[in-house]
């Protein structure tokens, strides 16, 4: 019904057919064609030509009023639409587990912050099933996750590659037990003589106990493929969900733990632990924000994994 409505609200400015053909570059004929078209359309003239200048009719002011409306709504939606472009307004939802909502997303939001204040950043903090059901619902935007998830469903973007380090309460070695394997972790948590300490075979610790987290987490996996390697049947005194629990158990001397480095990285170091580095075919594992498959991603997006990735590659 408003099909070249331009043609008919250029007629209403000029209150001419000729003058709002010579602005429109087309002929005048060709402008009153137009024109007549939109009358049959709606089945009502817009124009009375009856009189000189011409003028509109009751249905052609309100037409006309129609247009306005049209007009102002697709000037709102291009002002949106230029301010989401430059990242003036806009939101941005993202996911992740405890681990990495507690150590890393905050500082990330903060940077970002500073540069988009207009946009909304909402965080989720939950196990991977229930942000993956998030994502795919739409209600998250992008997710932070150290699992391999299948590339025919999601799309990924390399942040950083972490490690699992072994931790050992002081108190359960015996005199200077492995110190050729072990680590120099400085008070921020970052390995200072890492590529210059072998990897402890686990089988060295088959004697101690162990804290381990449940079965089907990601660190538990490679704990139990560590112990297939080197034949070990360990003694798990706690099973926990929670890598952090894990952690602060072993700092209390219960029993030896694999943790994250990105724990170590943003914790301070206690005097009670040892510290070992693993096989790193295992222990090593890369880190990535995953959206939706063929999912559109915003400026938004872009720029918040892009600061991300500045500020959390870890380096030794």
């Amino acid at each position: 019904m408003f099909r070249n409505m331009e043609y008919v609200y250029a007629v209403y400015k000029e209150m001419s057919f000729s003058r709002a053909a010579e602005k429109l570059f087309i002929s005048q004929p060709a402008l009153s064609a137009m024109v007549k078209k939109v009358e049959k359309r709606i089945g009502s003239p817009i124009f009375d030509r009856s009189c000189s200048p011409i003028r509109l009719t009751n249905c052609g002011k309100e037409y006309i009023s129609c247009i306005e409306q049209i007009m102002d709504v697709e000037y709102q939606f291009s002002q949106y639409l230029n301010q989401t472009e430059h990242l003036l307004i806009g939101s941005l939802s993202i996911g992740a587990n405890s681990i990495f909502a507690s150590f890393l997303l905050p500082s990330c939001m903060t940077a970002f912050a500073r540069f988009y204040p207009g946009i909304h950043v909402s965080m989720t903090e939950a196990n991977t099933d229930i942000l993956l059901d998030a994502l795919n619902a739409g209600t998250l935007d992008i997710v932070l996750e150290n699992y391999d998830l299948p590339e025919d469903m999601y799309d990924k973007h390399y942040l950083f590659t972490e490690n699992l380090v072994l931790v050992v309460p002081k108190q359960l070695l015996s005199g200077d037990m492995l110190t050729e394997y072990q680590l120099d972790v400085s008070q921020t948590g970052r390995p200072v003589n890492w590529d210059d300490v072998p990897c402890v075979p686990l089988s060295r610790f088959s004697q101690l106990p162990f804290l381990a987290l449940r079965e089907g987490n990601d660190t538990r996996t490679r704990f139990d493929r560590l112990c297939a390697r080197y034949h070990l049947h360990p003694d798990i005194r706690l099973e926990l969900d929670q890598l952090t629990t894990s952690y602060q158990a072993a700092c209390s001397g219960l029993g030896a733990a694999l943790i994250s480095e990105t724990i170590l990285h943003h914790t301070r170091q206690p005097d009670s632990l040892c510290y070992f580095r693993l096989d790193e075919d295992i222990s090593s594992r890369r880190v990535y924000f995953y959206c939706r498959r063929k999912k559109h991603i915003t400026r938004a997006m872009e720029e918040f994994i892009r600061i991300s990735t500045q500020m959390t590659h870890p380096e030794r």
